[in-house]
């Protein structure tokens, strides 16, 4: 409830929404329901056959251009959820089948669902301090709320985060290419050598012929038909890790499938087993923090439907979150306590052939690798898309911000990422200190600094209780991870 009447109590807003809404249906009254007059003049005309009518014809132009209008901004909406819910989806849903071996099926559904109720909660805060602000950037937002320093550090997390998203997904598109020690990728099932086998050289070839041009689109809405794609194929990826699910549990059934703690991780005192809870919270975060595109998303909308969003947020969040249980948990039941930090590694004829034989584990195997591949070449230029946006309002003045310095800033940030995802043995530690550090500041403790913020005729004690709360979920999992990396006790 504070959500919607936050988002549509500003007078600027509900004056440029009702004036649409008086427009529309002025439109609606000349096109669709005419006087008595008119329409009797109009049945003689017809009746007498004259023919054009130049008043009728300019009629039928704006019936039709009215009707036009409305189906663009129906696409328009459509896109911005398709966007939303693929910056969403990425490489933290290849994590989450580890998430629920380490925790057991139970508890890390419930984690999901904790995490996404809290990261929906402050990107309610996000939207309503946007409306005050009458601002859609973040940064701005939180300048004009908390400072110019918070504001900066907003900045700097967002660099942070993203740049970390951007070196894991290339570590991804590596493992399903090239694979690792243990398990093989797409190309060395098939060759085993030459330049093809070189990550340098395969991941290069999407990287920067294919990922550069995408990522270096002025505008987000440009990238809808992208998300779209992306989406789909990661919906065909859960129906497929279903599928397997169901044939492992007719071959071998459930019995070493942990429904609670699993034992595997849950073996020591009370004090450990808080700190096995504690650290896969920074994945979970990972996989639902969107904050650094929410506004991005809103500034896209007409202004006149800015009033959507949080329809957008509830469809993306919830849409998603159903993706991630299907994922995490039929993943966990596929490959049990063997389940890697990126569980397309297990995606491999050493594990399939058991279940689908020699010549079917080869076509689950390539496909699903190469179905997930697109899908993160589609999630990329998003995720790029809010870091270099930040890059550009943080070093660069308004009139300095050419395409010729878009593109630059593209291949710089392309070429980093590219470079450090070579050298990164996994995805798992990466994403928790990514999950701990930014994310968990971008999604969790400066949205809830927004809130507590806000005047108090605003605010209620139970919207105060709730953000402190969200506010310490933030800070007490990134201080802990970081206290767990320091101490050598941070484990991929």
């Amino acid at each position: 409830g504070g959500l919607w009447r936050g988002v549509t109590t500003g007078d600027h807003t509900m004056g440029a929404i009702n004036a649409q809404m008086q427009e529309d249906s002025d439109v609606k009254r000349r096109l669709l329901v005419p006087d008595s007059a008119a329409s009797e003049e109009q049945l003689a005309d017809f009746s007498e056959g004259e023919g054009y009518d130049e008043e009728k014809q300019v009629g039928a132009e704006e019936r039709e251009a009215f009707f036009a209008d409305a189906s663009k901004r129906e696409v328009k909406f459509s896109g911005q959820v398709m966007n939303l819910s693929n910056t969403i989806v990425g490489a933290g849903l290849m994590a989450l089948p580890k998430v629920v071996e380490q925790l057991g099926i139970i508890p890390g559904c419930v984690s999901l669902l904790l995490v996404l109720f809290c990261a929906i909660k402050t990107l309610n805060y996000m939207l309503v301090e946007s409306q005050r602000c009458d601002s859609t950037s973040f940064a701005e937002v939180v300048r004009q709320r908390l400072g110019p320093k918070m504001a900066l550090a907003l900045e700097l997390s967002i660099m942070v985060n993203n740049i970390g998203l951007l070196i894991i997904y290339l570590r991804i598109i590596s493992d399903v290419l090239i694979g690792n020690g243990e398990y093989k990728g797409i190309i060395t099932e098939f060759v085993s050598s030459g330049i093809l086998t070189k990550a340098e050289f395969s991941v290069g070839l999407i990287a920067f012929p294919v990922l550069l041009p995408l990522c270096a689109l002025e505008r987000m809405d440009s990238l809808a038909a992208a998300s779209t794609s992306g989406l789909s194929l990661a919906v065909l990826f859960s129906v497929v890790t279903i599928v397997m699910s169901v044939i492992e549990i007719s071959k071998n059934g459930l019995g070493d499938v942990a429904w609670g703690f699993n034992p595997k991780s849950f073996s020591g005192g009370a004090g450990s087993d808080l700190l096995v809870v504690v650290s896969v919270f920074p994945v979970i975060f990972t996989s639902l923090v969107c904050h650094y595109n929410l506004l991005h998303v809103k500034e896209d909308l007409p202004r006149h439907h800015r009033n959507k969003m949080p329809k957008i947020v509830n469809m993306a969040g919830g849409g998603c979150m159903c993706l991630y249980i299907l994922v995490a948990t039929f993943g966990y039941i596929l490959f049990k306590d063997d389940t890697q930090g990126d569980v397309l590694l297990n995606f491999s004829c050493k594990v399939l052939e058991p279940l689908v034989g020699s010549k079917g584990c080869i076509v689950v195997a390539v496909g699903v690798r190469v179905m997930y591949a697109v899908v993160l070449s589609m999630t990329f230029p998003l995720i790029h898309y809010a870091l270099r946006e930040t890059i550009m309002n943080l070093f660069f003045k308004p009139e300095q911000r050419t395409a010729s310095v878009r593109w630059a800033s593209t291949a710089v940030n392309i070429t980093v990422a590219f470079f450090t995802a070579l050298n990164v043995p996994n995805i798992w530690t990466p994403l928790q200190i990514t999950g701990a550090v930014a994310a968990g500041l971008i999604g969790f403790v400066i949205p809830s600094m927004l809130h507590l913020s806000a005047p108090e005729e605003e605010k209620t004690l139970a919207s105060k209780v709730q953000a402190s709360l969200l506010f310490s979920l933030g800070f007490l999992v990134g201080a802990i991870t970081i206290w767990q990396l320091f101490t050598g006790q941070l484990t991929g």
